[in-house]
């Protein structure tokens, strides 16, 4: 009987990731053991396993189930009855004489994630263990189970593929017919298409990946190459270029050499000059301070003067307020003044009217006398009167005037006293009617007349007490009158006083805002004097820097073919100093021997972020060389600087 041997090593969850061994440190999937329930050859449960963590084996005769280990893993990982050598799901339960019409098989895979160690041994991750169970069933259907917990095909799929198990080429596991395939492949593909004993392994391993972008890395190798040898022939050029040039160079040199000492007396006195400047730079600092501090002064007193003239104005506005109060009830006064006024004149008309009416009284009295003659025997007693009478006419007319006065005097009272007096008076007329017409008509009622006169007194008594009382009132309102107006005047006063005040204070606030204007412009020149002065350092400080690190780099010959700044390398006359340095803006360029040298030069500024510089490459100033050599033009008298 023939032996047959299988592997079911932890080779079935060989990853991309899997680490060398002994030196692994990172967790790995591997299969601890199987338990088999009623599936093929196997009744019953089964439990295969535990499985060593690296290299286990099924070993038997031939029949005896070997493959059926395999079959089952396959079944757990989702493979069709077609894969498995099966028509049927169904064909995968057990069936023997003393096992028949079993309901259903299933398969239970019991996996573990490990880290190996140095010693050959393994530690197991707490809390990795998790159990993929598969039924089968009669009816030709499966159910899958994680844990114990119903799940389904693409779960199952989805958790082995996140555990690094390849499901897609089946690379975990080698099947007995494929490794007569493997021993047959060549060892390289020959087409695009074909797959070879090398991509078999690359595909294994993961570096398939890579051969993509290893031809994309040849491909742009190729270019470079060609890049390179264009650069090679004009580096080759160049330097044919540079040793056409190295004469006119060698005297460039001797004639820079001649003019540095020249230029080191330039520099000196450039020293100096600097400091003339900064020694006047701080003048002007100092200037600019004073002038802002006295700026500030005079702000906060024009602050302080804002201050009271907002105060001013707000006492002179509440004083306004009382001005109009007050003139309004001044107007409320002359009001009630017209009106007592036109009271009056009513009153006056209707006291003419009354002194007219007595005076035909008196008239028809006269003429009655003369009949009171002719009856003076029937009623003396009447007669005796009638002189009464007559006397207390006079007395009457006497308190018509008197009342006349009073309502003279009170002229300014109010108008519900005025008409009240008004009454009066109308009453007193009314009741003088009828006693009129008694002496004309019947002078023998002397005694009615008499009960009148008194009534009359009674009322008289009357109105004189009401006199007095608006007298009172009158007296009252003119002591008020009197108050308010000297309150007005007082107010008056103090207004003038304010209105001066706030005169005053608008010619301070003139003055200062005139001080103020004055004082702007003076600023604003200071401000941009030492704004221009700071930019001017700045620019010459970083110039200095600029240039301090070139001619560095020259002294460590860590770029060759630096000369120096071009206003360095010759001298100007005295007189001429100022012009050409003013019209002249290219004495700051760097003279530099190639383009390489001035390249190397801006990788070093922005290497040091030390700002930009202008460079004067001298093997582009070749073609300018006759033009320069020609002797200038220029009007009779007049030298040139070069």
């Amino acid at each position: 009987m023939g032996v047959q041997m299988e592997s079911t090593t932890d080779d079935f969850m060989t990853t991309d990731s899997e680490p060398i061994r002994g030196r692994s440190r990172t967790p790995r999937l591997f299969i601890r053991e199987m338990v088999m329930k009623n599936f093929k050859s196997y009744a019953g449960e089964q439990r295969v396993g535990p499985f060593h963590k690296s290299f286990s084996a099924v070993v038997g005769p031939n029949g005896s189930g070997k493959s059926n280990v395999i079959d089952a893993m396959l079944f757990v990982f989702g493979k069709r009855a077609k894969q498995m050598r099966l028509n049927k799901v169904s064909e995968l339960i057990h069936n023997s004489t003393n096992h028949q019409n079993l309901d259903s098989a299933g398969v239970s895979v019991h996996f573990q994630e490990i880290i190996d160690l140095d010693d050959g041994t393994y530690e197991a991750v707490p809390g990795s263990d998790f159990v993929i169970t598969r039924v089968a069933f009669r009816d030709n259907s499966s159910k899958y189970y994680i844990n114990d917990r119903g799940s389904n095909f693409t779960e199952v799929t989805k958790k082995l593929k996140g555990k690094g198990v390849d499901l897609d080429n089946n690379r975990f596991l080698i099947l007995q017919g494929e490794v007569e395939q493997i021993s047959l492949m060549k060892p390289k593909a020959q087409g695009p298409h074909d797959e070879g004993f090398l991509e078999y392994l690359e595909d294994i391993i993961g570096t398939i990946k890579y051969v993509e972008k290893i031809d994309e890395s040849y491909k742009q190798l190729e270019a470079l190459n060609e890049k390179r040898s264009g650069v090679v022939q004009m580096v080759k050029l160049a330097e044919k270029e540079r040793d056409s040039l190295e004469d006119v160079k060698n005297e460039a040199e001797a004639y820079m050499l001649k003019e540095l000492s020249l230029l080191k007396w330039q520099e000196k006195a450039t020293k100096l000059a600097s400091e003339d400047t900064s020694t006047q730079m701080v003048e002007l600092h100092e200037n600019v301070s004073s002038l802002e501090e006295n700026l500030k002064s005079e702000r906060e007193k024009i602050r302080e003067n804002n201050k009271a003239l907002k105060e001013l104005e707000a006492v002179h506005m509440k004083y306004m307020k009382k001005q109009e109060e007050l003139e309004s009830g001044l107007r409320q006064c002359k009001d009630e003044f017209k009106e007592f006024e036109r009271q009056d004149v009513k009153y006056r008309e209707d006291l003419k009217h009354v002194k007219q009416k007595i005076k035909k009284l008196e008239d028809k009295l006269e003429k009655d006398s003369s009949k009171i003659d002719d009856i003076t025997k029937e009623c003396e007693e009447s007669t005796n009167l009638i002189p009464q009478l007559e006397e207390n006419i006079p007395k009457l007319q006497k308190r018509l005037i008197d009342e006349e006065k009073i309502l003279e005097e009170i002229k300014e009272n109010s108008k519900v006293e005025t008409e009240t007096f008004r009454v009066e008076l109308a009453k007193v007329r009314v009741e003088l009617e009828p006693w009129e017409k008694q002496l004309i008509e019947h002078k023998g009622k002397l005694e009615v007349a008499c009960t009148e006169s008194k009534l009359l007194n009674e009322k008289h008594e009357a109105g004189r007490a009401a006199f007095g009382d608006a007298q009172k009132q009158m007296d009252d309102i003119q002591g008020r009158i009197r108050t308010k107006t000297a309150s007005i005047r007082n107010i008056h006063n103090d207004l003038e006083k304010n209105k001066l005040e706030a005169l005053e204070a608008r010619k301070v606030e003139q003055e200062c805002l005139k001080e103020q204007e004055t004082l702007i412009p003076l600023e604003q020149a200071a401000r941009q004097t030492v704004t221009e002065l700071l930019s001017v350092m700045d620019s010459e400080r970083s110039q200095g820097s600029v240039l301090k690190a070139i001619l560095q780099a020259k002294e460590l010959n860590h770029i060759q073919g630096i000369y120096g700044r071009m206003g360095d390398l010759g001298a100007i006359d005295a007189q001429y100093d100022v012009a050409i340095s003013t019209a002249c803006h290219g004495l700051d360029y760097i003279v530099v021997e190639t383009t390489g040298a001035a390249q190397a030069c801006v990788e070093l500024l922005r290497r040091k972020n030390l700002g930009v510089a202008t460079f004067m490459i001298l093997e582009k100033q070749v073609d300018h060389l006759p033009r320069l050599k020609e002797r200038v033009k220029t009007p009779e008298g007049v030298t040139t600087s070069f």
